[in-house]
């Protein structure tokens, strides 16, 4: 009975040990990419506990393990096929399609009315520049990525409150293609 009693409270530590931290009123902003054959897709999900909106975010792949680029013309910078920036949601108010050019590692965008527990999603084409990727850029002519090979890019964020004070956020992508953008401000 106290063995079960030790392990129990042994299983309940752990568990709370590896929690996601809490974030109760700083600004929270979740980037995730996911690999797809008709354009890789981003989702950015503002998880912010206090009223902030996120007003601008640039995602910048310079220091990716791939060396990643956004191919968004044929012929370019990528190999196979291509993909320019195409918002899928817009219920978040972007301020106009950002020109993204073909081989550039920074995306920047733009919004109006990205308020907490809102999501945006878009597709854009990204490609590795390495000769010999994960799935075998060299060999088959293909870029694939892999969520490990974005592990390294940045995102940073600005969200601000209803009164206006502004509030910076920023994060690094991990090997499951996440990045989480947390800054120190509460309003």
């Amino acid at each position: 009975m106290a063995l079960r009693y030790l392990t129990g409270l042994i299983v309940v530590a752990l568990l709370q040990s590896t929690a996601a931290p809490g974030y109760a009123c700083a600004p929270v902003v979740e980037v995730r990419f996911m690999e797809s054959g008709g354009g890789d897709i981003f989702i950015i999900d503002n998880q912010s506990r206090s009223p902030l909106s996120l007003v601008s975010l640039s995602i910048q792949l310079a220091n990716s393990r791939g060396r990643l680029v956004f191919d968004t013309a044929d012929g370019g910078a990528g190999t196979s096929m291509h993909q320019p920036f195409e918002p899928v949601t817009d219920d978040v108010g972007l301020v106009g399609v950002p020109i993204v050019l073909d081989g550039s590692q920074v995306l920047r965008l733009h919004f109006k009315a990205f308020t907490a527990g809102r999501q945006f999603m878009f597709v854009i084409d990204l490609d590795d520049q390495l000769g010999h990727s994960d799935f075998g850029q060299a060999d088959f002519g293909q870029a694939i990525v892999s969520g490990a090979e974005i592990e390294g890019a940045e995102a940073h964020a600005i969200l601000r409150s209803a009164e206006g004070t502004q509030a910076a956020a920023k994060g690094m992508f991990t090997s499951d293609g996440r990045a989480l953008l947390t800054g120190g401000l509460c309003v």
